[in-house]
């Protein structure tokens, strides 16, 4: 009798320590992907990411990290009680970008089923200078040979710029510059012609051009230029 007592009053223990194991938190989020659709070089981009403890224990967020400097995350606590919700604050700078960009922010949380979520920034930055191409792959070079490149530069804003002057940074490189249209009105493209010879004692070339413009926003234009001396 006494073994039989001593069995039923381990039955209520039993049951309090399988529901203190089942208690966890769980991670809800409304919206993963922000879509900020197209907006100015340098334009800060600001979002607030809702997210949601459906669990039945606390949520913590431990740690949150961006893809770049040019992101920045906060979230509004970092302890959410089972049924509340809350908000990561993400701030994206597109000064230093243009064209579809993507930036993501990742949460690290005790979450049981989702410990870890990545949320989304995407959309287009219009730069006010557009500059094609990016980047001037030349390939191969013969020695004595100038290769005759063109820069293109269009004006997206709304005000007047001018083309200042072109400087040239390079050791391996000889490069002659004439600017084709020196002020751009808003909507006009201009152009950079660029006479390029491959000094002979470099076998890799490389180099970059500089276009110095009168826009309070990009006030230079920075343009790699790179190839190989042909044997």
């Amino acid at each position: 009798m006494r073994n039989r007592l001593v069995k039923i009053s381990l039955i209520p223990s039993l049951v309090l320590v399988a529901n203190v194991a089942w208690a966890a938190p769980e991670l809800s989020v409304e919206q993963g992907t922000y879509k900020f659709g197209t907006v100015t070089q340098g334009k800060k981009v600001q979002h607030s990411f809702k997210i949601r403890n459906s669990g039945d224990a606390p949520l913590q967020i431990k740690k949150i990290e961006v893809s770049c400097g040019c992101t920045a995350a906060k979230p509004s606590t970092s302890t959410i009680q089972p049924g509340k919700s809350a908000q990561i604050d993400v701030v994206f700078d597109s000064t230093e970008f243009g064209g579809k960009v993507l930036k993501s922010v990742t949460m690290l949380t005790n979450a049981s089923k989702t410990p870890s979520y990545t949320f989304n920034m995407e959309g287009t930055v219009s730069e006010e200078l557009q500059v094609t191409p990016r980047q001037l792959s030349l390939g191969s070079v013969t020695p004595g040979v100038a290769k005759l490149v063109t820069i293109n530069v269009t004006n997206n804003g709304s005000n007047s710029i001018r083309l200042i002057a072109v400087n040239v940074n390079s050791n391996t490189l000889q490069i002659k510059s004439t600017i084709g249209k020196s002020e751009l009105k808003p909507g006009e493209t201009g152009s950079v012609n660029l006479s390029i010879l491959g000094k002979s004692e470099s076998k890799i070339l490389s180099g970059y051009v500089h276009i110095v413009t009168s826009s309070a926003k990009k006030k230079e234009i920075t343009v790699p230029v790179y190839g190989t001396l042909a044997k």
